[in-house]
Formats: structure tokens, C-alpha cells, sequence
């Protein structure tokens, strides 16, 4: 009786025994699936960050003049960008190797400045330091540089006060050095010659001239892009400069510029192919120079502010040799120092009232050596004062302006 009484609580027993054993194994090969899946989630995050890490934007530092700060500018950028591109655009109206290079003093500009980073976007009428492209080329750090460049240095390439060989040198030796630097470290480097002139402005020899000279002292370094070959300069002139593009014929140089350059860099630009990859990139000592000024009839000459001492003086005319009450006289001054405005040249001529009403100013009693501070403006921004007589026999320089003291 005892027996038969206890043999349904066995049997209870027996049936939570099973039903525990059974939940345990269960729980056990769940949580095993789940540790199996977790790895493999975690193994396919490590294949896909792997991946990405691979596929790290190749990135490019664009250095442009005044032909990019518009419609050519803003067009390659973008198709660079749209193309995957980590672009860093930066762009100084005038801009020449000069500019960009460490081994030439620091230039300021009031002619424009634009700079585009993944991080920012800033125009500016003027700036007091381009940046140097070895700076640039260290906070950067671009697999590919961008250089287009060339229509300012036409001036040097037909500059009067050296021979003809001597400025091919000249060219020739700046294109050189601006693509060795920026190759420094095993980057690579597209360079954009100009694009066609009016040949009013400037010659189609001259143009021709040019074009074989940056593709010649560039060749070893750079991809070289003839933009003249996709070009044709169809303004008036000299209603237009002759040199700068209207924004539909920008774009279209854009255009066939971005297609060479994405052909060109292709799946290879990704990563880096050393040209010397053994030469220290930071050691290197400069001389400072003097930067020679860009092609003066490019630039738009505005206020500055400068030390100078007087250096030559135009003889002084007897006052009854001139025409009228007054005259104007012109002083070449070396400049020592530039406080603010841009003045690229060591010397400067400032026209001065040599003659006032019938009698010598106190200007006409300057000597040489004289030092003065001066406010200055071209004369030009004065019509009624330049059209005043005015004795001159210096020597011929059509390369500077004629300056004045700003009037109040």
C-alpha cells in the first residue's frame, strides 16, 4: 500500500529529471550557436574593416593660379572629389613656382586666395603668407600633386633685361624645381601648362616656346598636360585680358583636364610608387631668394605700404623749362621693407611734384639715401595728377608701376 502510494511521486520525479535534462542541453547548444555566430560577426567586421583600410582615398593637393580661382578651378575639384579623390585644392591668384617654393621668400597676395580641404572652404581678397608647398606637402601628405601654371611666368620668358637664353634657363630651371620638390618622398605629379592666349596678348611662338620648355624640364618627374592642345582663346581683345576663360569654355578645359588626369591616376594611384624613396625629404637647405614678380599686366596694383630709401633721382628741370605751373618728377627708391599691400620688385618709382606753382617742392631737394615711410597708390588711380607734365630719364623699366602718395 505504502509502495503503491509513493509510486506517483517517482514517476513526478522522473519526468522533472528529463524535462531539466532536456532545457539544459537546449540552453547548451543555443549558447553555443550564439558564441559561433558571434565569431563570425566579429571575423567578417575584422574582413570588412581590412577592406576598408585598403581602400583609403588616394589623395591629391591641387596648386593653382589665377585660371583656377574660377570656373576651371571649381570643375576640377569637383570631378576630382566626385571621382573618390581626398582633395586639397589650393589656389593664389598670380601664383607662380616663386610662390610655392621654400627656397624664395615668402609672398603675399591681394589678388585672391582660395583653399578647399576635406575640412574647409575659405576665399580670401588678400592673405600676408602663401603657404610653402613643402608645408603643405607635410600637413597634406598627397599621393599626387596637381600643379597648373605657367601664364604668369610669360613676363620672365620675355623679360628685356636678361638674354633670351637666360630666361629659357630661368623658366625652365623653376618648372624643374617645383616638380622634383613635389615628387620629394615618392608622390607623383600632373602638371597643367597654360591654356591658349590670345596671340595679341601673347604670341603663339611664345605660347609654343613655353609648352616645351615645362615639358621638357618636367618630363622626368610629372604627367605633363598641354592645355592648349583642348583650347582656344575666341574673346575680344583687348576688351578681355586675352588670357582668362569665360565659364563655359573654363568648364570645358575642366572637363577634358579631368578626364587625362583619371586615366592617368586609374586603380595604380592608389598607394605610392617612390621615385627615391632612400632621399630624406626634410633635410634640405635653402637659400632664400628674391621672388621675381609675376607678369605685371596680370596684376591688379592696389595700395601699399612701404619703407624705402632713395636710390635715383631724375635731374631736376629749371623751373622755366616747364611747361606748365607744375611737373612732376620720377625717383626710383630700393625697397626695404613692405608693411602691408603687395610689391613683389626691390625697387620702386614714385612720381613726386618736382615743381609746384613756379617753385622747387621740398621733394626736389631729396638725396640719395634719403629713408621714408609711404603710403603709396599707382598714379593711375590719380587721372587728373597724370596727366601733369612729367620729366623721367631713368632707365627704361615697364615691368613696375609708377606710384604716388595716397592722397587723402
Amino acid at each position: 500500500m505504502s509502495l503503491m502510494n509513493h509510486r506517483p511521486i517517482c514517476v513526478w520525479f522522473f519526468f522533472i529529471k528529463i524535462t531539466a535534462f532536456a532545457l539544459v542541453l537546449t540552453f547548451s547548444q543555443e549558447t553555443q550557436a550564439k558564441g559561433i555566430f558571434s565569431k563570425l560577426k566579429e571575423l567578417k567586421s575584422r574582413i570588412i574593416k581590412g577592406k576598408k583600410t585598403n581602400k583609403e582615398p588616394t589623395s591629391v593637393l591641387f596648386l593653382g593660379d589665377s585660371m583656377s580661382m574660377g570656373a576651371f578651378g571649381s570643375t576640377l575639384d569637383s570631378r576630382l572629389r566626385d571621382a573618390g579623390f581626398e582633395v586639397h585644392t589650393y589656389v593664389a591668384g598670380g601664383a607662380t613656382p616663386y610662390y610655392w617654393l621654400s627656397q624664395y621668400q615668402v609672398i603675399s597676395s591681394d589678388i585672391g586666395f582660395w583653399e578647399k580641404t576635406p575640412k574647409l572652404e575659405r576665399r580670401l581678397k588678400k592673405i600676408s603668407e602663401i603657404p610653402k608647398v613643402e608645408e603643405l606637402l607635410d600637413v597634406c601628405d598627397p599621393d599626387i600633386v596637381v600643379v597648373q601654371t605657367g601664364t604668369n611666368l610669360y613676363s620672365s620668358l620675355r623679360s628685356k633685361r636678361r638674354e633670351q637664353s637666360e630666361n629659357i634657363q630661368l623658366v625652365s630651371g623653376l618648372c624643374r624645381d617645383m616638380a622634383e620638390a613635389v615628387t620629394k618622398g615618392g608622390r607623383r605629379c600632373y602638371w597643367i601648362a597654360p591654356p591658349e592666349s590670345h596671340p595679341e596678348r601673347f604670341s603663339f611662338e611664345l605660347q609654343e616656346q613655353m609648352s616645351k620648355i615645362m615639358e621638357s624640364s618636367t618630363k622626368p618627374f610629372a604627367r605633363f598636360f598641354d592645355s592648349r592642345k583642348v583650347t582656344e582663346f575666341i574673346d575680344p581683345y583687348p576688351e578681355t585680358d586675352g588670357i582668362h576663360y569665360g565659364a563655359t569654355e573654363a568648364k570645358a578645359w575642366a572637363e577634358n583636364v579631368a578626364k587625362d588626369f583619371l586615366d592617368y591616376a586609374g586603380v595604380e594611384a592608389v598607394g605610392r610608387r617612390a621615385l627615391d624613396p632612400n632621399e630624406p625629404f626634410n633635410n634640405i637647405s635653402y637659400k632664400i631668394k628674391k621672388a621675381e614678380p609675376v607678369d605685371p599686366s596680370a596684376i591688379v596694383w592696389n595700395e601699399i605700404d612701404v619703407q624705402v630709401k632713395l636710390k635715383t633721382k631724375t635731374v631736376m628741370p629749371n623751373v622755366k623749362s616747364v611747361t606748365y605751373r607744375s611737373c612732376l618728377v620720377l625717383y626710383e627708391y630700393e625697397v626695404t621693407k613692405v608693411k602691408s599691400g603687395y610689391y613683389p620688385y626691390d625697387t620702386l618709382r614714385i612720381a613726386h611734384f618736382g615743381v609746384y606753382n613756379r617753385k622747387y617742392t621740398s621733394k626736389s631737394r631729396y638725396r640719395v639715401g634719403y629713408e621714408k615711410a609711404w603710403k603709396l597708390m599707382p598714379l593711375s588711380a590719380y587721372p587728373s595728377i597724370s596727366r601733369i607734365q612729367m620729366f623721367d630719364d631713368l632707365e627704361a623699366d615697364f615691368d613696375k608701376p609708377i606710384y604716388f602718395i595716397k592722397q587723402s
